[in-house]
């Protein structure tokens, strides 16, 4: 059996108050529920979920009580980085807590491991990843810790990871359902930050979490946060306006020449990463990128320059984050659209811990849309080929995405939009978001980027538009089936139902995809052999908008007849008096002009429209 405190509420409640100013330096909690949580864990009765906003003093719901038990706290985390920041922050208040994981030397596994053994352990929490929670060597030790009665909770942080309706699932996570149930005795407390209906009963389901279970559930709104969509393609100097946006975020320099805060920028890619980081610095903003494609030494390097904010603002990937405890962020800026609202919410979250005023800003592009739900729907599909079915919950990251473009496309409040989504009851904005602040700025951009979008189509997400000057469908080079494009045909067909174009389109798209990986990593791509059309064969019916197997190969071998056939008529009619005495061009030679340029020169620099 578990010890844990058995005496009056009261006593209960000094304990844990001279604890609180004590070892944490806190006056008193930082909310009602955060305070109504603690004394809960305390109690030790009930397994509990705890569900509170990025900042909101989560983790203090566990670690007071970890310490006021006699025996030991096993806390499960996602991510080493995220462990050693809470590690650090403990031994900083001189508590005593370690962790387990692949990156300790023998003799600091030996350490640890003799103190767990000993008969009074002097560890409080031991932090673990859900491997080495599964891990044939931690069983023993977990064994251990139960028969002497010293395993005092269960702790699984970032409990959303159980979740395959999650935005971050995490395979191994499902197998702490199987660990909950050898230790049914024990406590164990659940806590996330971002949880909708369907993911909190996954988790409590998933975790099997003893009913009834103990819930503490506050909401998403942060006032102090700021929400704000930019649409990149509505600005003439995308890189100047998230310029000008961090210099505001991050207020006047102090008198030492630096910030009194710093920022995040989020970027989906490595590259963005390098791109917006150089642009920044250019434009006199000292940022530097962080991803996994550095070397570690250079990721601690820059991440310490940014926590001692000798660099200002970092610009990483999403994996960024989770281990920062950072209180005076002063903006996270999104340069490229998140994958769910879910996702979006817990990295926007962190700015603004201390409660001051912060902006959250997202670069919104139907560009980038339209890359991010290509790439969802691959997944998607190689998801449904190796299992040979649909799951719903495979359909989740799908229908996260979708959210999240509506949030960017829809005019309404933001904190409400994030609010709908959590199944929480609308805030009240008090204009702490561009859509309440200025809501017919807002509708006039949209409407912008909805008459730029008829002019001109994204390659993978087609609207209805106009027909070119020709007849033809505008979207010339990346257009499927009703352009000009770059992709290759094998149906003869000048229609087809809805479904069957569809797929077309989308093999079209694997293709062009694999093509461009093969390029990247510098492999040969297979030639094609070109058969020219035959010479009496009609290329476009009059009656059709669309020309079958026209491609770039064949336009030219067209265009070269063309030329052929415009000199020779211009060689027959030179010897005419007509043409010798006028003192105008040869209106042959004017027609070898015309279509070189109109055919020649778009083709050569890729564009999307004919003039």
């Amino acid at each position: 059996m578990n010890v844990h405190y058995s005496t009056a509420s009261s006593e209960h409640d000094c304990k844990i108050q001279k604890a609180l100013k004590k070892i944490f330096g806190f006056d008193s909690f930082r909310t009602l529920l955060q305070e109504n949580a603690v004394k809960e864990v305390v109690k030790g009765e009930n397994d509990v979920f705890i569900c509170m906003p990025t900042g909101a003093g989560k983790s203090l719901c566990y670690q007071l009580p970890a310490v006021l038990a006699v025996g030991i706290t096993v806390v499960i985390s996602p991510l080493i980085a995220l462990i050693q920041d809470q590690v650090d922050h403990l031994l900083a208040l001189k508590i005593k807590v370690c962790s387990l994981n692949s990156k300790l030397t023998t003799q600091e596994r030996k350490k640890v491991l003799v103190d767990l053994e000993s008969e009074k352990p002097q560890l409080k929490l031991l932090y673990i990843t859900p491997e080495m929670a599964a891990s044939v060597s931690f069983q023993p030790t977990l064994n251990s810790l139960l028969n002497r009665n010293l395993l005092s909770y269960l702790i699984i942080d970032e409990a959303h990871c159980v979740s395959q309706w999650g935005h971050d699932f995490r395979p191994d996570y499902l197998r702490l359902g199987s660990l909950r149930s050898c230790i049914p005795q024990t406590p164990c407390i659940a806590l996330t930050a971002t949880a909708t209906k369907q993911v909190q009963d996954d988790i409590i389901a998933s975790l099997k979490l003893k009913q009834p279970v103990a819930m503490f559930k506050t909401s998403c709104f942060r006032s102090n946060l700021f929400y704000d969509v930019q649409f990149k393609e509505l600005l003439t100097d995308p890189y100047g306006n998230l310029k000008d946006f961090c210099l505001k975020a991050l207020g006047e320099k102090n008198s030492t020449g630096g910030y009194s805060g710093c920022g995040i920028v989020y970027c989906r890619t490595r590259d963005a990463c390098q791109e917006v980081a150089f642009q920044l610095s250019r434009r006199g903003i000292k940022a530097k990128a962080y991803h996994a494609g550095l070397k570690a030494a250079d990721r601690t390097t820059i991440q310490n320059e940014w926590m001692e904010e000798v660099v200002p603002v970092i610009v990483a990937t999403i994996s960024f984050g989770m281990g920062v405890d950072k209180a005076n962020v002063r903006f996270v800026a999104h340069w490229n659209i998140a994958k769910s609202m879910a996702g979006y919410y817990q990295e926007s979250g962190r700015a603004g811990r201390d409660g001051k005023n912060s902006s959250c800003c997202l670069y919104y592009s139907r560009v980038d849309r339209d890359q991010v739900s290509f790439l969802i729907k691959k997944e998607i599909a190689e998801s449904q080929a190796k299992k040979g079915s649909l799951k719903k919950s495979d359909k989740a990251s799908m229908v996260g995405f979708e959210v999240m473009v509506n949030f960017c496309e829809q005019l309404g409040c933001r904190h409400a939009a994030i609010a709908k989504y959590f199944g929480d009851d609308q805030p009240l904005c008090n204009k702490s978001c561009d859509c309440c602040r200025n809501p017919e700025v807002v509708k006039k951009q949209l409407d912008l980027l909805q008459c730029q979008t008829n002019r001109g189509k994204t390659c993978i997400r087609a609207a209805e538009v106009s027909r070119g000057p020709f007849g033809h469908d505008p979207e010339l080079y990346e257009g499927g089936k009703k352009g000009f494009g770059f992709s290759r045909y094998e149906e003869d067909s000048d229609g087809g139902d809805d479904e069957t174009s569809e797929e077309n389109r989308k093999k079209e798209w694997n293709r062009f995809y694999q093509q461009q990986m093969k390029m990247r990593k510098g492999r040969q791509l297979e030639k094609e052999d070109f058969i020219p059309p035959d010479p009496f064969c009609s290329l476009k019916d009059a009656s059709s908008q669309k020309i079958p197997k026209l491609t770039v190969k064949a336009r030219e071998h067209c265009l070269k007849m063309l030329e052929e056939a415009l000199s020779s008529n211009l060689q027959k009619d030179v010897s005419d008096s007509r043409w010798q005495r006028s003192t105008k061009p040869p209106r042959m030679a004017w027609c070898i002009q015309f279509w070189d340029q109109r055919l020649v020169r778009p083709q050569r620099q890729k564009r999307n429209h004919l003039p």
